[in-house]
Parts: C-alpha cells; sequence; structure tokens
C-alpha cells in the first residue's frame, strides 16, 4: 500500500519510473531508512510506463548490455543472473563477446522483485508534484506541492526523475493529426497500433524504434516505406557510442563546454539501430518481395487521400518522391528533449530564471540544478534532461550512475552511518538470488545478434 501525505523526507524522488526505483534501491543499499524516503507519483509499478512503450513496439529485448540492471550493487550482472536461473554458460559467453541482450520480461521482472523487497510502493506518495520551493530555515531544504498547490510535505534533498517528454512528432504531421478523418493514421512508433495486410505505411527516422517497426509492419503482411533524412544511417550497438558509457569518456564528455556537448549530442543521438537477425530477414525478405523500399527526404505535408492519407514528401538529398497515398505514418521521431515541455521544469525555470540553451538545462557536472542545488541539499536531475552531462542518461546504465552519485552526497550530507559490508553483501546477494528465482520460468528472450 503506498504512503500518505503530508510526509517529511530525508530524501524525495519526483516520479515513479526506472530512476526513482534505482535511487530507492541505492538509498536502501547505503543505509537509508523507508520512512527517510519518499517517492511522489500516480502510478503503482515503477515499469508501467517502460513496458506500455515496449509493447507498443513490440520489442522482446533491451538494446543495453548485461551491466544494466536494478540491482543496487554491479554483480550479478543481468547475464549472470540469467546462466544461474537457466543453468546455461550461453549468457556468460554471449556478455563475454559485449553480444548479451537482457530481455524485457526479464529485466521487468527482476525490477519488480527489487521494487516488492525493498519497499518501494510503501514509500510512494500517489500524486504528482506540481511545484516545489527552495527554503532556507530553519536549514536548507525543499517544501513540495501538488498540482493543485496542496501541501505534500519537505524533503532536504529531491531527485527529478520525470521521465520523458511528450512523444514528438515532424510539424507538418503534427498538424495533420488535428484532422479528424486522418488523426488514426498518422502515429508514434510508442504508441499502441495495428498493421493491416496489404496496407502501404511510411516510416520515418532510422533509429531502433523505427526499425522496429519496419519488421512489424512486414511481419504483418503490410507494405513499408523507410523515410529517413541522413542518406547514410549509423549501426550502433548501444545508444551513444560504448566510450560514452565508462567513466573516461564521461569525464571528457564533461570537460566539454556546453555548447559543444549539446552539439555533440545533435550528432550521437541523431538515431542509429543495431543488427539484429529476425530484422535482417525480415527485412530482405521484403525487399525481395516489393514490400520495402528506402526513400530519402521528409514528409511536408499531410491530407486525406484516396488509400485513407495522402503525403507530399521533399528532399534536399537528390529528386523529391511528391505525392504518396498510403495507409497510414508511423513517426518513430522520439520525444521532446526539451526541458520547457515538462510542466514542473517549466514553471522552475521561469520562476527561478534557470539557464536554458536550445530546450536543455544547463546542468553542473554532478547533474545538479544551477543556484537551486547545494552540498548540503541537493536538487538533481536524472533521465534524458541530464544527458548533456551523462551521454548516456536515459538508460538503465546511466539512470544508475546519476543514482549512485547522488545518494552518495546525501549520505555524505547526512552523515549517514550506513550498513555494514556484511549487510551489503547479505542484501545483495538476496536480492539476486530473488531475481534469478522469479527469472527462472521465463522462456529465454532471442538475441539481438
Amino acid at each position: 500500500m503506498p504512503t500518505s501525505a503530508p510526509r517529511d523526507s530525508t530524501i524525495a524522488v519526483v516520479g515513479d519510473g526506472f530512476g526513482s526505483l534505482l535511487v530507492h534501491a541505492t538509498a536502501m543499499y547505503l543505509g537509508f531508512s523507508p520512512d527517510q524516503l519518499t517517492i511522489y507519483g500516480p502510478s503503482a509499478d515503477p515499469v508501467s510506463t517502460y513496458h506500455r512503450h515496449a509493447h507498443n513496439l513490440g520489442q522482446t529485448v533491451l538494446r543495453s548490455e548485461s551491466e544494466s540492471h536494478f540491482l543496487p550493487a554491479d554483480w550479478p550482472t543481468f547475464a549472470q543472473l540469467d546462466a544461474v536461473s537457466h543453468r546455461s554458460l550461453r549468457p556468460l559467453l554471449r556478455s563475454i563477446r559485449r553480444k548479451y541482450n537482457p530481455g524485457v520480461l526479464e529485466i521487468l521482472t527482476e525490477a519488480r522483485v527489487v521494487a516488492q523487497r525493498l519497499g518501494w510502493e510503501q514509500c510512494r506518495v500517489p500524486t504528482r508534484v506540481g511545484w516545489l520551493q527552495r527554503e532556507e530555515r530553519p536549514d536548507p531544504h525543499f517544501v513540495l506541492y501538488d498540482e493543485r498547490a496542496g501541501y505534500l510535505g519537505r524533503a532536504r534533498h529531491v531527485m527529478l526523475a520525470l521521465g520523458h517528454g511528450p512523444l514528438s512528432f515532424p510539424a507538418p504531421l503534427a498538424r495533420a493529426r488535428e484532422d479528424p478523418r486522418v488523426s488514426d493514421r498518422i502515429v508514434q512508433a510508442y504508441e499502441a497500433k495495428r498493421y493491416a495486410p496489404g496496407g502501404r505505411y511510411i516510416v520515418i527516422g532510422a533509429g531502433i524504434a523505427s526499425v522496429n517497426e519496419w519488421a512489424n509492419a512486414l511481419a504483418a503482411g503490410a507494405a513499408v516505406i523507410a523515410l529517413r533524412r541522413n542518406p547514410s544511417p549509423d549501426e550502433q550497438d548501444l545508444n551513444v557510442p560504448r566510450c560514452l558509457f565508462e567513466a573516461r569518456g564521461i569525464d571528457l564528455f564533461q570537460a566539454l563546454p556546453f555548447e559543444d556537448r549539446v552539439r555533440f549530442l545533435g550528432e550521437v543521438l541523431r538515431g542509429t539501430a543495431p543488427r539484429r537477425r529476425g530484422w535482417r530477414e525480415t527485412i530482405e525478405e521484403g525487399r525481395r518481395s516489393g514490400r520495402f523500399e528506402e526513400l530519402i527526404g521528409e514528409i511536408d505535408a499531410a491530407e486525406a487521400g484516396p488509400a485513407g492519407l495522402r503525403v507530399h514528401v521533399g528532399s534536399e538529398h537528390g529528386p523529391e518522391a511528391g505525392w504518396l497515398d498510403v495507409t497510414g505514418v508511423v513517426a518513430g521521431t522520439g520525444f521532446d528533449r526539451s526541458v520547457l515541455a515538462l510542466p514542473l521544469m517549466r514553471r522552475l525555470v521561469e520562476h527561478y530564471e534557470l539557464p536554458v540553451h536550445e530546450g536543455r538545462l544547463r546542468l553542473r557536472s554532478n547533474c545538479g540544478v544551477p543556484s537551486l542545488d547545494r552540498p548540503e541539499s541537493r536538487l538533481c536531475m536524472m533521465g534524458l534532461a541530464a544527458n548533456n552531462v551523462i551521454p548516456h542518461g536515459d538508460t538503465i546504465a546511466g539512470l544508475k550512475y546519476v543514482a549512485r552519485r547522488f545518494v552518495g552526497d546525501c549520505a555524505r550530507a547526512e552523515r549517514l552511518r550506513g550498513r555494514g559490508v556484511l549487510d551489503r553483501f547479505a542484501l545483495q546477494l538476496s536480492l539476486g538470488l530473488a531475481a534469478a528465482e522469479a527469472i527462472r520460468p521465463l522462456r529465454p528472450s532471442e538475441q539481438i545478434a
């Protein structure tokens, strides 16, 4: 059962997704007690949003690797859990070659085990935070309010784990979605959808979501036009270069001026996808049967048409495709990355005059919010909003990186005595064994490559 407001806490997390679970698990591991922790958010399941998006994509494995898991310490890795659960060395061998990817069902199962055993739900206040305010007396802290300005409680340290912004559409498609005649024919890759056999669909983008939708549409018996802006999409195992997942790479990235970091992210996050056996086979079969083609360009107009939707495709890289009659359009264009798309952040930016550049908040190197974050009372951000500091910030590994630093700072500020080494070992071992037991009945997921 969730708890209720008002509730004062040492650490508060605004948000109820992956980030909240990783902060909670890390804090419990270091020795904070449940009554010192509060999670704010309406969802009773920390993986529900991700689960919905993965289901809508038809995603079965994560792009992440073995180190991406929800246990507070690094061990056991997910490949080790998988090996123990299914009594097989294959996951370990794949992990050594960097070819292991956790299955969606397995990672969600592990997350729920961690949440249940560490009492995540019992620390959750089931409401959204609409405002937080810095107060100085008697000691520096934050006061939190709900979206109707109702008092929720106080917290010495606050983590803003707000998740992604709204789904993003190219401007011509966003306008066309306002037309009731075609609104249901223009969807985002992360939205629920159903492909009609014999239909003809444009899938925008070259990232992992778009490639996944190519395969989904072809498997359903539809034809696909893969539309992308760049002639040569990149293939990449992870969502950013592997070096940026490591401490040395993160340090070098943080040493760049803020504007250079934003520019660099614009390059590396423009849409990449890993190779996957099943995708390659499905796409090649679609190409041979005349149901898969690729175009370079962008949709600059959309309206109702004889097949349901009529779109105009222009191009800066050669001849234009012109007008095309299609059944629908799927946009693999991700989420709005602007911090101003998050209502709470927009209010904080306006009230405290926080520095924003091209939609990105100029966070400190510890992901602290400028002018509000202090060593004795931290205000920190994680997730996509923090990837101008931690380039893989919206991955499980990146969320864990930020959570560990934040909770460690909180422990030092509070002079936390914490758990002993043996106590931490026992907790981690019990969580690992419980996760392995829960994963055992699941059928191993097919790997990407």
